[in-house]
């Protein structure tokens, strides 16, 4: 991706938001909708669906009898629910499943068989037909929503089959049927089985999720019945008149080569992703499922929010009985948006870090300095959590404002010189005593360390970013033996953290953009999220209250997310 491009995107976050979250067709008006003129002078009757049902039924090449339209996919997946709820019917749902299969199995109250997906989250099929009694329904989602798994044409006239050897029925959700290479052998199923009925949508491909228009089809008896617990007027006349246009040569044709585009740019995201220790199931659909370590996906999903996509991190009914951490996001039709956010996510250009409380523990020298100079000031010993329970607060990135903020609230004053000068003293020493710099360790391991200022050091660009002065924090340098980063220190800077300017400044020198910062501090989380960085908090899950997109124990957690 040329920096151009970068450039472009990163101007994202103010404009309109991508949504990648409900499989919509959000980045690519049909142009066949052009030019479209609403019957306006015809408003005032109650609309018919007489013209839009031969026009479909035409287009797909069935007799009117066996199609039902209806409000969207949604209210076919309704009338089913019904449909089962009157007969006394069994409900057999495989999961994964979409969510208004798992919401409507219970706003319903029906009997309901839930089948628990393999290891893999594909669907159990074997488990499913075991499960099918006569009079009982089995779901089937092909392209299955939310993994994207595709059952071929054999797999469902063979379930469709044994289904009707038990007299029972299969309903089949074909929402995404377009992305696929089925979208005519589902019709051949059509005119075989009397006991499946097949739901269709204009939501998806088609791009037309608005306008609220899906379909059933089935055998004529079938059909028939569903109609007759229908509303009458399910569908409104402009909706009628739009629909209309998407069963044409031109609409079909526009889909054809749309979902062709979307199949494209799925293999290639595909491809990117297999370079990461990340399981993409394998999809057919205009979106993938993505299972990974839970801290991957947070860092996913916010750095798809840094850049305004939206895309499904809270879903519904993968499994009963195990914890599938998993997203799912569709498949845009422009790229490198979504591209360059994952690439925020997984290859960072640049990892900031602070020093205190991330690479160095201080909670033996300027934290003790801090008690020590307020029981100077004020006679009083604070403990250590009141301390951090002030800087928890935020504004308090140096240290020595921290001191002087704790002696003011011991009803005491003293001028930050006053304050500077007996903090320096216990914290380099003197004469009388050792400096209790001396009593700092390492949090950053070796291993940590050589990864990610040596091994990585050609592909990783990084910088210290810390509020202390500059000979301190070359001193914690030194002690940390890192050689090759940036160094930018609160004398290097005209505003300290919360501001961002220390992080703009790495951004500079190294020309990179796709960067993160890990801080121990409100104050850290804050620079990292105005500098336009992914903000890693460590050690305080408090720190998410102050803009932090992930939360780690401690620093050396960032090995497995590099």
């Amino acid at each position: 991706m040329t920096q151009l491009n970068i450039d472009k995107c990163l101007d994202y976050q103010s404009k309109k938001a991508l949504k990648l979250d409900f499989n919509e067709r959000s980045d690519s008006l049909p142009l066949w909708l052009s030019g479209i003129d609403v019957e306006l002078e015809s408003l005032w009757k109650y609309p018919s669906k007489n013209n839009l049902q031969q026009r479909a039924a035409k287009n797909l090449g069935i007799n009117e009898q066996q199609l039902l339209l209806t409000n969207g996919g949604d209210e076919a997946i309704e009338l089913m629910f019904k449909w089962v709820k009157l007969n006394n019917y069994q409900i057999i749902i495989p999961l994964p499943a979409f969510s208004q299969y798992w919401i409507g199995k219970d706003s319903w109250q029906l009997d309901s068989v839930l089948i628990e997906p393999n290891e893999d989250l594909s669907i159990n099929l074997e488990q499913a037909i075991q499960a099918i009694e006569e009079s009982s329904v089995l779901i089937l989602t092909s392209p299955n929503n939310p993994s994207g798994e595709t059952f071929t044409y054999e797999q469902i006239k063979a379930v469709c089959q044994q289904a009707k050897e038990k007299r029972a029925y299969v309903f089949i959700d074909f929402a995404y049927i377009e992305f696929t290479e089925q979208e005519q052998q589902c019709i051949d199923l059509l005119n075989e089985f009397e006991n499946i009925l097949m739901l269709r949508t204009l939501s998806k491909a088609y791009g037309l999720a608005g306008i609220r228009v899906g379909y059933l089809m089935g055998q004529e008896l079938i059909i028939s019945t569903f109609k007759a617990l229908a509303l009458p007027f399910n569908i409104s006349r402009p909706n009628e008149q739009l629909a209309q246009l998407a069963f044409s040569d031109a609409a079909r044709l526009e889909v054809r080569n749309y979902c062709k585009q979307i199949s494209e740019n799925r293999q290639q995201l595909v491809n990117y992703l297999a370079n990461f220790e990340l399981v993409i199931n394998d999809s057919q659909a205009n979106f993938i499922l993505i299972q990974a370590d839970p801290r991957q996906l947070q860092l996913i999903s916010s750095a798809c929010n840094q850049f305004n996509i939206q895309i499904k991190s809270d879903l519904t009914g993968l499994s009963t009985k195990k914890e599938f951490s998993a997203i799912r996001i569709g498949i845009p039709i422009y790229m490198d948006r979504l591209l360059l956010a994952l690439r925020l996510a997984l290859e960072p250009e640049l990892v900031c870090f602070d020093m205190d409380g991330v690479l160095i523990d201080t909670s033996s020298s300027y934290d003790q300095c801090i008690i020590k100079a307020v029981q100077e000031f004020t006679g009083k010993k604070l403990t250590r959590e009141a301390v951090l329970k002030v800087r928890g607060q935020g504004g308090f990135n140096n240290d020595w404002l921290l001191a002087q903020e704790l002696i003011r609230l011991q009803g005491k004053s003293a001028s930050i010189e006053q304050v500077t000068q007996v903090f320096q003293r216990f914290y380099l020493g003197d004469t009388s005593n050792k400096g209790l710099y001396l009593k700092e360790t390492a949090f950053l391991s070796q291993k940590l360390s050589k990864k990610v200022f040596i091994s990585k050091a050609k592909s990783l660009n990084t910088a210290v970013v810390t509020g202390r002065p500059k000979s301190e924090a070359e001193q914690g340098l030194s002690q940390l033996e890192i050689r090759n980063t940036l160094l930018i220190s609160d004398d290097d800077v005209a505003q300290s953290k919360p501001n961002p300017e220390g992080i703009q400044k790495a951004k500079s020198y190294y020309q990179k953009n796709l960067v993160w910062m890990l801080g121990d501090a409100p104050d850290d989380m804050q620079a990292a999220k105005s500098a336009g960085a992914i903000a890693i908090g460590i050690g305080d899950d408090n720190l998410y209250q102050y803009g932090a997109d992930l939360v780690l124990n401690n620093v050396n957690e960032l090995e497995y997310l590099l």
